[in-house]
């Protein structure tokens, strides 16, 4: 005769020892709908495990209650083991739904999450029902994890991927805006070199607008007679530069950059 485990057929179907065949099936369908693959593709690999070791003894457990043979010898070796000189406390846990003063640690689902109607568990939170499922397994050397373990478990990676997507946002930002500075700063320094000082005759040297200058430059042109009203010229790299010292003059800034 096999040995009865330490946690009956009864409490991992999460239904009381005196279930309706009705009830047992009803029990083993949510079971097997919660623990299914598709419900677990946000899941860890941890509680897939645990999942799967789970619906192994869910299995078990229908494969004995919904036979009438094999239930009927079932329920003997329950009986068995409530008069024994060692089982009686831990089988009176059991049946109570291991609940009871001499069941062990993590022994069956809380009946306080039962629907009175049918006797299976109600499973509104799924952190929740993660907790109580690792409960239902643990060892006694192993830690209690709380829902709060589980959330974090299975959202902890999203949180962390959206914490990483907005610090790199803001650095891209940060980084942008700091490029745009360095730019407008370039360009003002440019600008300010916008004037020449005369060498020898008309020849000229680019100069900083802040030093002493002969003219503020204006635009470059073909020939000598093409430069504007109120405008002189000299030679600037080998080009015609018209420049001028009147501030009301505005310049071709696209050949007066021009190097």
């Amino acid at each position: 005769m096999p040995t009865v485990p330490e946690r009956s057929h009864y409490q991992v179907l999460g239904v009381v020892p005196g279930a309706t065949t009705q009830q047992i099936r009803d029990a083993h369908r949510q079971l097997a709908r919660m623990l299914h693959p598709d419900r677990l593709s946000d899941a860890s690999d941890a509680e897939r495990r645990l999942a799967e070791r789970r619906m192994r003894e869910v299995n078990v457990a229908w494969t004995t209650l919904s036979d009438p043979a094999r239930r009927a010898d079932y329920d003997r070796q329950l009986r068995a083991r409530a008069t024994g000189p060692t089982g009686s406390s831990s089988t009176n846990g059991a049946a109570s739904g291991g609940r009871g003063p001499g069941s062990s640690r993590g022994a069956g689902i809380d009946d306080t999450a039962r629907n009175p109607a049918n006797g299976w568990p109600v499973d509104d939170d799924p952190d929740d029902f993660y907790a109580r499922l690792r409960a239902a397994q643990l060892d006694p050397d192993e830690p209690e994890l709380a829902g709060w373990h589980y959330w974090l478990l299975r959202r902890g990676p999203i949180v962390a991927a959206v914490v990483i997507a907005l610090f790199l946002f803001v650095v891209t930002a940060y980084a942008g805006g700091g490029g745009g500075v360095d730019d407008a700063a370039s360009t003002t320094t440019d600008a300010a070199r916008n004037c020449v000082r005369v060498t020898e005759g008309r020849t000229a040297t680019r100069v900083s607008c802040q030093a002493d200058n002969d003219g503020r430059i204006v635009t470059i042109v073909a020939a000598a007679l093409d430069c504007p009203s109120g405008t002189s010229y000299v030679i600037l790299d080998n080009d015609v530069t018209c420049v001028t010292d009147d501030p009301s003059i505005v310049g071709d800034t696209t050949t007066t950059l021009r190097d």
